[in-house]
C-alpha cells in the first residue's frame, strides 16, 4: 500500500509541475483565467438577455404603479417593493457576472464593491423573501378573516412594514456581507501573486449560512405553505356553502312553485 501510495504521490506532482512549466504562476495557481468560448458566450447571451428584459420590466412595474394613484393600493406597494430588489440585484450582480465570465481574476472592482456587491445581492433577496412573506400573510388574512382585513388593510401600514422588511433584510444581509474581502495567492517565495485578487470569503463567521438559510428559506417556505393550506381550506368550505346556499334557494324556490300551482289548481276546481 505504501508503494502505490507513493506512485500516486509522485504522479500528481509530476503532472502539477509539467502543468505549471508551461502557464504562468496565477493560472498554475487558480487555473484558466475564463472558460471555452463555447461556454462563456451561450451564458453572456443569457446574462445579457435576463438583463435587459429583468431591468425594463422591472422599471415599467416601478413607473406604471408610480404615475397611476389608483394603483396606489397595499398590493401594489408590495410588488413595487418587490421590483425594486430585483432592479438592485441585477444592476449590481449581473454585470460583475459577466465580466468574470470572461475575466475570473484579477478582480478589479476593488474590495468596497465586493462587499457591497454582497450585501445588496444579500439584501435584495432577503427583502424579496420577506416582501413575499408579508404578501401572503395579507392574502390570508383577507380571505381567512375579512372583517380583520378592513380595518388592517390601509396604505400607511404596508408602507411601514415595507420599510421594515427593509431594515431587517439590510441587517440580516451584513454579517454575510462583512465576511467578504479580497484574496490573493501567495507564491512558495512568500511574495503575494496580485495578479490572482479574488472576491472571496476572508472572514468568516461560523453558522452564518446555516442560519440565513434557516430564517430566509426554511421558515418563510414553511410559514407560506401552512398559510396557502389553510385559505385552500378556507375557500373550499366557502364555495361548499355557497352550493348549499344555492340549493336551499333552489328549494324554496320550487316549494313556491309548487304551492303557487296548488293555488291556481283549487281556484280553477271552484
Amino acid at each position: 500500500m505504501e508503494e502505490e501510495y507513493s506512485i500516486d504521490l509522485y504522479n500528481y506532482t509530476d503532472y502539477n509541475f509539467t502543468h505549471c512549466l508551461n502557464v504562468t504562476m496565477e493560472e498554475c495557481r487558480l487555473g484558466p483565467q475564463r472558460d471555452p468560448l463555447s461556454t462563456i458566450i451561450p451564458m453572456t447571451l443569457v446574462y445579457s438577455l435576463i438583463l435587459m428584459t429583468g431591468i425594463t420590466g422591472n422599471v415599467c412595474t416601478c413607473i406604471v404603479i408610480a404615475r397611476n394613484r389608483y394603483m396606489h393600493t397595499a398590493t401594489n406597494y408590495y410588488l413595487f417593493s418587490l421590483a425594486i430588489s430585483d432592479l438592485l440585484l441585477l444592476i449590481l450582480g449581473l454585470p460583475q457576472e459577466l465580466y468574470q465570465l470572461w475575466y475570473k481574476y484579477p478582480y478589479i472592482f476593488g474590495e468596497i464593491f465586493c462587499i457591497l456587491r454582497g450585501l445588496a445581492s444579500e439584501m435584495s433577496t432577503n427583502a424579496s423573501i420577506l416582501t413575499i412573506t408579508a404578501f401572503t400573510v395579507e392574502r390570508y388574512v383577507a380571505i381567512c378573516h375579512p372583517f380583520r382585513a378592513q380595518t388592517m388593510s390601509h396604505l400607511p401600514r404596508a408602507v411601514k412594514t415595507i420599510l421594515c422588511i427593509w431594515i431587517i433584510a439590510a441587517l440580516c444581509a451584513l454579517p454575510t456581507a462583512l465576511q467578504l474581502g479580497i484574496r490573493y495567492e501567495i507564491d512558495d517565495n512568500g511574495q503575494t501573486l496580485w495578479k490572482t485578487a479574488l472576491c472571496d470569503i476572508i472572514n468568516p463567521f461560523p453558522h452564518v449560512f446555516e442560519i440565513s438559510t434557516g430564517l430566509f428559506f426554511v421558515l418563510p417556505i414553511i410559514l407560506i405553505s401552512v398559510l396557502y393550506v389553510f385559505i385552500g381550506i378556507r375557500l373550499r368550505q366557502a364555495s361548499v356553502d355557497s352550493q348549499n346556499e344555492s340549493n336551499d334557494n333552489f328549494n324554496h324556490l320550487s316549494e313556491a312553485k309548487m304551492n303557487s300551482r296548488k293555488a291556481v289548481v283549487k281556484m280553477l276546481s271552484k
